[in-house]
């Protein structure tokens, strides 16, 4: 799976006259590696004659030789050692570079938008005979469209959300903090498999909940507050990701037609999501639902995003 996603990469930029990709960012090197280790260096070697291979490599330190050698067995681990990155990448180059008979400082090499500036300035000054431009949107691309597996883990990732919100609403009551609702959120969708989670979980009480990404306090919930919980997990390297405001005990008239009003939105953007649609499109469904309702000046957010890696 991992090599065919490679494959495909090394087709598009063999199309740009790539000779070298350079990926580091960890969703990326879990997306062509199964690497999950996050810091290393995926280097792949991209040979115009037709009869030979792909060649891959991953740079690591010592954390993560035993790891590599388990998740990426079709990868050839180069040790990291004594020496940097970019001086691992300069030997692999001059090889290449003599074995391709590239001229000189003709080497493209491809790099994404995420390399921080130290790294790119040490690639630069260590392998002067190549060049490099940002391929970000190409080496992304292959992540737009998600296979059966891929699918099956996101549906996973977001039923233990599901799954901590019916039971967070179970024990949710007057005088529990925000810290611990988030808690027991975390808690429980670790035990039903998460790794780890996606983001920092929100939970915003009362007067904390009108901002959208508000910090977790240890306010305690009253009586008819909103509280609205942000959350999410990794299962398997995919991410969830759901929002939800609930009322506790008596809410007001106010309360309750703004609720209404946002999830009457909800379901006219839910109602139009089809293959082909423009995002665009379905949020100004309810955008302008909202807008006509009353309350535009306080939708100043974007409808939603795409979940994956």
């Amino acid at each position: 799976m991992f090599f065919k996603r490679r494959q495909v990469l090394e087709q598009e930029l063999k199309k740009k006259q790539v000779n070298v990709v350079i990926v580091n960012h960890p969703s990326n090197l879990y997306y062509y590696t199964g690497f999950t280790g996050g810091e290393a260096f995926l280097v792949m070697l991209i040979s115009d004659k037709a009869e030979e291979k792909l060649e891959s490599y991953i740079i690591t330190d010592s954390r993560y030789y035993e790891q590599v050698e388990k998740e990426c067995p079709d990868l050839k681990l180069v040790k990291l050692e004594k020496k940097g990155y970019s001086q691992i990448v300069k030997e692999l180059l001059e090889v290449f570079i003599e074995k391709q008979q590239i001229p000189a400082k003709g080497a493209q090499i491809a790099i994404e938008e995420s390399m921080n500036l130290s790294q790119y300035l040490k690639l630069c000054e260590v392998c002067s005979m190549a060049s490099f431009k940002v391929y970000s949107e190409m080496i992304n691309s292959g992540r737009k469209i998600k296979d059966d597996e891929e699918l099956e883990k996101i549906r996973t990732a977001e039923s233990i959300g599901d799954a901590a919100f019916s039971y967070i609403l179970g024990i949710i009551k007057p005088g529990m903090t925000e810290a611990e609702i988030a808690l027991e959120l975390e808690y429980y969708m670790k035990k039903q498999g998460a790794s780890k989670l996606s983001f920092d979980t929100i939970v915003a009480s009362g007067p904390n909940s009108s901002m959208p990404h508000a910090q977790v306090t240890n306010r305690k919930i009253e009586q008819g507050d909103f509280i609205t919980m942000d959350f999410g997990c990794v299962y398997q390297g995919y991410c969830s990701d759901m929002t939800r405001t609930i009322a506790v005990g008596k809410t007001t008239q106010e309360m309750e037609k703004v609720y209404q009003i946002v999830l009457e939105a909800n379901k006219r953007a839910m109602e139009q999501i089809k293959e082909g649609e423009q995002c665009s499109y379905i949020d100004s469904l309810a955008r302008d639902y909202i807008k006509s309702e009353g309350y535009g000046d306080f939708f100043g957010h974007g409808l939603g995003h795409g979940v994956g890696l």
